[in-house]
């Protein structure tokens, strides 16, 4: 093998790495996803509190438990979907798996926490009606560390605006407007970038 050949294969193999390094973002179907889950079961919680389709108490019940069941089921279907998208093992995606993966656990030993303990108390523990800052601020974190990772701008800020909305969900704290805010502040902040990365994915296999 003459030098040549040699400068061309390791020109090439750098190529191939900085392609990798700036790889699409592959997190766009899960933010969509999780954003027009959670979009919905904010606006129908202010509906229930606010009275707006006259539904009783026991709606939460349904509309929390739906959230639940869609989100689980969904959340597997959407996984066996990226495996075989390019680009899912560069620095960008594998950051943003990683945020994301430890978010979704913290949020579940809270809810999980809490639905277990209203089941043995017999009545909704304290606890959900301060989980929008938390909820917030994870999404900015997992926002904010997926945007820089990935160079992707929108993402950064629709973190920024997260962290936002943990201001404005503290402020508005114990008023029902606080989940019709927190509604808008999900379709602003997980659905919309959501779209955005979709649209940047990559389509197939190069």
């Amino acid at each position: 093998m003459n030098d040549t050949t040699l400068q061309d294969d390791l020109a090439y193999v750098r190529d191939l790495a900085e392609a990798g390094q700036h790889a699409p973002l592959l997190g766009g179907r899960f933010l969509t996803f999780w954003g027009v889950l959670t979009t919905t079961a904010y606006f129908l919680h202010y509906a229930i509190a606010d009275g707006l389709f006259g539904w009783p108490d026991t709606a939460y019940a349904w509309v929390w438990g739906a959230f639940i069941i869609a989100g689980g089921i969904g959340q597997g279907i959407l996984v066996s979907t990226i495996r075989n998208k390019p680009g899912g093992n560069s620095v960008g995606n594998r950051t943003e798996g990683t945020v994301w993966m430890a978010g979704g656990f913290a949020l579940f030993a809270y809810f999980g926490t809490l639905i277990v303990k209203s089941i043995i108390v017999g009545g909704p523990a304290p606890g959900f009606e301060a989980s929008l800052p938390i909820v917030f601020a994870i999404y900015g974190t997992g926002l904010i560390t997926s945007g820089i990772m990935g160079n992707v701008k929108p993402l950064t800020y629709a973190g920024y605006g997260a962290l936002g909305m943990v201001a404005l969900s503290i402020w508005f704290e114990g008023a029902v407007t606080s989940w019709a805010i927190a509604s808008l502040g999900a379709f602003l902040t997980v659905l919309v970038p959501g779209l955005i990365l979709m649209r940047n994915e990559p389509k197939s296999v190069v």
